[in-house]
């Protein structure tokens, strides 16, 4: 079928509101294997690398000091990075970021569903803390009174004049009354609803660089110890807060968190926790019964499960793409403009009846977002069946972009026509540019409103309002775990429509890696086991091979023809979209489209400085490389089950990019199968000529506009040799694992987990290998670590089954298919 003449008919079927497709595309699946992995044979004994004798540059004592904007534990875990992560302010986009109309995270900005509090009663130096984002007035008739809290500290001991009827009450729910943390009226204490009365009442400094957005509310930190949570019995529990005034709820001010808190009698250095990640969850008609409802089947099986591994698990860490950011044939406006706020709906609908507390880490489909330009033929489509961006908008009772207007709005996206992806501005999220800094002057910039991006909607908004913030850390027995954001592009690199971006690698900013280096320098000083988990593997490449290789930032161009088929599902042939793309014909290529095959992003332009560069991966690597530690990575994104382990002297990632044709062509093949991809490609290679796939603003492909920018595997010869000098440069040779100083062993074990939805690249016994994972932490050496994995596979409505345990042979090196690993053995590739 001709392009003219399959334009036409995609736009018939537009017109009656098919938008349908039949394919099922991963985050990270792919069961291509081109090319070899790096094995024993490429171990560089001794000291070759400059690093091998380095000890982990250790952050001075006086650089650990907490910055005002964070608050840290006592034993020194990031309770939050940043204290502001959920203010208005900081999460402004037109859609409303609400669930069922109620804000999920507003003042109660710690604990929250996706970042709860570990409290042992068996420690006396344990607290619980909940830290609030409060309006003076809420609590003036408290009449507070300030003074220093003493010693060093810069915080403000803050006290209250209360009684039973007038103060702040705070209260753990047993999920048996739910409803008492949901209650729109003050609630009392009773059989499994504990009101427990604050040690201590603390307040954040406000600086006189503090931003002025920042001063209407107050951080207040009340602080629970072992006295104060005598009377709770062990469980899992929502947290809330409540003002009152004369016995009643004052001016509406209460919040509640769902399974915020778990209480423990004692801390156990051996125990277990669950792995689960990339759910993908979507509400699409298409996509719903392969990833929503299997979320709800892993949340019914974990509780249902009897095994003590499962049953005991201490809590659950999750590693990325909890939400899909959309389905494969959802592009309307109505759908693409509300599916974050419908997908967590559905995610919160579930994760609230876990029996465990979950850790949340985010992957790229959390954090797409949109500016509000609509594909041509989506538009043209919608118009005919009397809908409208506009329309959509108007309908919503919680627009969250300050004195929005349509016609505001409007004048927005005229100005941005020639660039959907948005301007270019130096923000992640948020409305400020950040620096590494100790002081806010430093290290927050504002932005003025009227030079930032208008956001239709960002799906790490949604996140922050929703499950809490993007990075943090926590500490178990003798471990600690550092969840990081590993999806941190600049907001207008994560721009796209939909689920169709350009951009889906991993990078980090350098004031999450500074905030890392803080983290590794605790974990040391306390002795800690380090696990660190993120989405995306530092390493780049694709699954194993090519390694080095990070694909570069490129501008999102639009929705084209291309991705329309593949999302109408008209000619998809998955045994055609193997091949080479370059020797497929337009019908066939068309019909193509991958979203996982980038696993790291190469340098943002953003981070130049002068003549530099910034390889966010090496820099990453390079605290893997001198934190002797930090021995364990867990990773998502590939829907699929791995094991590596890397000795001291094993090579962490080359210092040059292979020269293997096949692995060249097969980059190469992967920078084009992402149709989205394929088209800002064009932009880039050959600006201003007109593509083949856009369509003209009546919906039609125009004639004059059927011409084909030529791609072929040499088009990226120049960017793969722009990346080989900067990896020269940057890893003068190639990266190993460092041991320890003292001639300890050392070894980093890399994991990664399979799909919890039905996306998975990967069977057992002939059966799609999606479920979960059960880490065992044990004792063997110095210190515990994760020394065991227990993989479930999905058997059912609720139902898993037990595949096998496998023990993480951490005096050895293997790779991911080496016929020696464990893990290898078990799965079909």
């Amino acid at each position: 079928m001709g392009a003219v003449r399959r334009g036409r008919w995609l736009a018939a079927i537009a017109l009656v509101g098919v938008f349908a497709s039949t394919t099922i595309v991963g985050c990270g699946s792919d069961e291509s294997d081109g090319g070899s992995e790096p094995g024993p044979k490429d171990r560089r004994p001794g000291s070759d690398n400059p690093g091998d004798d380095e000890v982990y540059d250790e952050v001075p004592e006086s650089a650990l000091r907490e910055r005002p904007w964070e608050v840290v534990s006592k034993k020194g875990e990031t309770y939050l990075a940043n204290v502001f992560y959920a203010e208005p302010s900081q999460n402004e986009q037109i859609m409303p970021w609400t669930v069922d109309g109620r804000t999920m995270i507003d003042r109660l900005v710690y604990p929250t569903l996706g970042n709860p509090n570990l409290y042992v009663k068996a420690d006396p130096e344990d607290e619980l803390v909940m830290v609030l984002r409060i309006e003076p007035d809420a609590f003036d008739h408290l009449i507070p009174s300030r003074s220093p809290e003493g010693g060093d500290s810069p915080l403000t001991t803050v006290k209250l004049t209360e009684d039973e009827d007038n103060g702040f009450s705070f209260l753990l729910v047993a999920r048996s009354e739910r409803a008492a943390a949901e209650s729109n009226t003050t609630e009392l204490p009773r059989a499994g609803v504990h009101r427990i009365k604050p040690t201590k009442v603390l307040q954040n400094p406000e600086p006189a660089d503090m931003p002025a957005d920042f001063r209407a509310r107050k951080t207040l930190r009340f602080v629970f110890d072992q006295a104060a949570m005598a009377s709770v019995p062990p469980g899992l529990y929502d947290a809330r807060f409540e003002v009152r005034k004369k016995g009643a709820l004052y001016a509406n001010v209460y919040e509640y968190q769902y399974n915020a808190v778990r209480v423990f009698d004692a801390e156990r250095e051996e125990y277990t926790a669950l792995e689960v990640t990339d759910t993908q969850v979507a509400i699409g008609a298409e996509y719903k019964s392969f990833t929503a409802d299997k979320l709800d089947d892993f949340v019914d099986g974990v509780n249902a499960e009897t095994s003590a591994d499962v049953k005991n698990a201490a809590f659950i860490t999750f590693n990325g793409d909890l939400h899909n950011g959309g389905s494969p044939g959802s592009i309307r406006q109505r759908i693409v403009a509300k599916t974050y706020g419908e997908e967590a709906k559905r995610v919160v609908g579930a994760l609230k009846r876990l029996n465990l507390p979950i850790f949340l880490t985010a992957g790229n489909h959390d954090g797409y977002a949109a500016i509000g330009h609509v594909p041509s033929l989506v538009k043209t489509a919608d118009a005919k069946l009397g809908d409208s961006l506009q329309k959509v908008i108007a309908e919503q009772n919680n627009v969250a972009w300050p004195d929005y207007s349509w016609e505001s709005f409007s004048a927005f996206l005229d100005k941005t026509q020639a660039t959907p992806g948005g301007i270019h501005r130096d923000i992640f999220e948020g409305s400020f540019e950040r620096r590494i800094g100790e002081t806010f002057s430093t290290s927050f910039k504002e932005v003025p409103r009227k030079d930032r991006n208008v956001i239709l909607y960002d799906g790490f908004y949604q996140w922050q309002k929703t499950y809490g913030p993007l990075y943090t850390s926590w500490t178990f027995g003798k471990n600690r775990y550092v969840s990081m954001n590993s999806f941190e592009l600049r907001q207008h690199r994560r721009t796209g429509w939909g689920m169709y971006t350009v951009n889906y690698g991993g990078a980090v900013s350098k004031p999450q890696l500074e905030w890392l280096d803080r983290e590794l320098t605790r974990g040391k000083k306390g002795g800690q086991d380090t696990i660190v988990l993120m989405h995306h593997d530092p390493r780049g490449g694709h699954e194993g091979v090519d390694l080095g290789y990070y694909p570069p930032m490129i501008e999102f161009s639009g929705m084209a023809q291309s991705t329309i088929n593949y999302v109408l599902g008209s000619v998809f042939v998955p045994a055609v979209c193997k091949q080479p793309n370059w020797s497929l014909s337009i019908d066939d290529r068309d019909s193509c489209l991958h979203d996982g095959l980038q696993e790291w992003m190469g340098p943002d332009e953003l981070d130049k400085d002068g003549a530099g560069f910034y390889l966010s991966g090496i820099e990453l690597l390079k605290r893997f490389v001198k934190s002797s530690h930090a021995r364990t990575l867990l990773l998502g994104h590939v829907h699929y089950n791995s094991l590596e382990v890397l000795q001291s002297g094993d090579v962490l990632v080359p210092d040059r990019l292979t020269l293997e044709p096949a692995v060249q062509q097969m980059s190469a093949s992967i920078e084009v199968e992402n149709p989205v991809r394929r088209l800002a490609w064009e932009e880039r290679l050959a600006p201003s000529t007109p593509g083949a796939w856009r369509f003209a603003e009546d919906g039609m492909p125009s004639l004059a506009n059927d011409i084909e920018t030529p791609l072929d595997a040499r088009s990226f010869d120049q960017w793969r040799a722009d990346l080989d000098t900067m990896l020269r440069s940057a890893t003068p040779k190639p990266m190993t694992v460092l041991s320890s100083p003292r001639g300890e062993p050392r070894e980093l074990a890399i994991l990664r987990f399979t799909s919890a939805a039905d996306l998975a690249s990967q069977k057992y016994e002939g059966a799609s290998m999606f479920g979960y994972t059960v880490l065992h932490v044990t004792k063997q050496t110095d210190a515990p670590r994760i020394n065991r994995l227990t993989y479930f596979i999905h058997r059912g409505v609720g139902a898993f089954g037990k595949v096998a345990t496998v023990d993480v042979d951490r005096t050895k090196s293997f790779t991911t298919r080496d016929p020696a690993n464990p893990a290898a053995q078990l799965f079909e590739w």
